[in-house]
């Protein structure tokens, strides 16, 4: 077994993540679009363990200014199937686990001043206990929240802009002091602007269109409800399993704090790409959230599935949560 450290994403890495189903004992799913989303990982920082010049495991961080978050975690099938007798796969788990401790003890020798982060789904409990096992410790809750609409109509005040020179100032004066603030995927766009009957910007966020194969959803009758969908009136408008299409919007900005203003932006984004639900990730201590959330009419799935958190977990972090300071959360991370 070897250890091979790269900064770019090896097509046997991109091989090993197609088709990796996430989440175990709450929403399962499988992303139809990671050939395309691992290449627009940010400062990639990848390590691959190969057995006989094959790929077997892997880690992948995101190397920022403000700490290493770890994009990708994945096992190949074989790897979890090899080995004939319990006491050589007990054998092969332990160097392989030292093999990964070892990672994360050379990540924070390098940059002792850098944490190392990661976002676990409190229903995951492979991730959770993967988490634990390496010294990660949960540091705050972030929320996801989803808002659908069954006919998104066309609003003639939304456009799409792609010059973050003309919005950073905006976006820094609401989310540059959150904690994990970061540029790497929000200055790219695209953008969808609400603007006012005169034309000026009055709300705006960063949209990403994202394609998924869903298994199961959260919840109790989760597995039994993904199959009934396709046969339940506007709810299989809503989500369509096999081939589900929805939006995520990064740095939500809303110049009057208006929950009205959100949902006519959020209409718009769907309306335009063509899809009838998101999932909003947020730091729920957040104004915009935590200001808005009870007054916003997050539509049909909002009743189904609810609002649902997400540890956000470090480790070598020196500094303590503060509700003054939300965590700046890049949709990017989780998709």
């Amino acid at each position: 077994m070897k250890l091979v450290s790269s900064n770019t994403i090896s097509e046997d890495l991109v091989e090993l993540l197609s088709g990796v189903e996430l989440g175990t004992n709450g929403a399962k799913y499988v992303h139809l679009d990671i050939k395309e989303r691992i290449k627009e990982a940010d400062n990639p920082l990848s390590f691959s363990l190969e057995r006989n010049n094959r790929l077997i495991a892997n880690i992948t961080f995101c190397e920022r200014d403000t700490g290493y978050y770890l994009r990708y975690f994945a096992f190949s099938r074989a790897f979890q199937s090899r080995g004939n007798t319990k006491k050589s796969s007990k054998r092969n788990s332990s160097r392989l686990e030292k093999e990964i401790s070892q990672i994360f003890q050379d990540l924070t020798s390098k940059k002792p001043s850098h944490p190392l982060y990661a976002y676990i789904d409190y229903d995951n409990d492979r991730s959770r206990l993967f988490s634990e096992r390496f010294g990660f410790e949960n540091y705050s809750d972030i929320v996801s929240r989803t808002y659908s609409r069954i006919n998104p109509k066309k609003n003639q005040n939304i456009i799409i802009i792609n010059d973050w020179e003309s919005i950073v100032g905006e976006i820094k004066a609401a989310y540059g002091s959150d904690e994990f603030y970061h540029e790497g995927h929000i200055k790219k766009g695209p953008y969808v602007v609400l603007n006012d009957d005169k034309g000026v910007m009055i709300a705006c966020a960063k949209f990403s269109k994202v394609h998924w194969r869903i298994i199961s959803l959260p919840g109790r009758y989760g597995s039994l409800l993904v199959k009934i969908l396709p046969f339940i009136p506007f709810l299989n408008r809503l989500i369509k399993p096999k081939n589900h299409f929805f939006l995520v919007p990064d740095v939500v900005l809303s110049k009057n704090n208006s929950p009205k203003d959100i949902e006519s932006l959020f209409d718009g984004a769907l309306h335009l790409f063509g899809v009838n639900s998101l999932i909003w990730f947020i730091d729920p201590n957040k104004d915009i959230y935590k200001g808005q959330s009870k007054k916003i009419n997050w539509g049909l799935l909002d009743k189904i599935l609810g609002e649902k958190k997400v540890a956000l977990a470090t480790r070598n972090h020196k500094t303590r949560y503060s509700e003054k300071r939300p965590v700046f959360v890049s949709a990017f991370d989780l998709i």
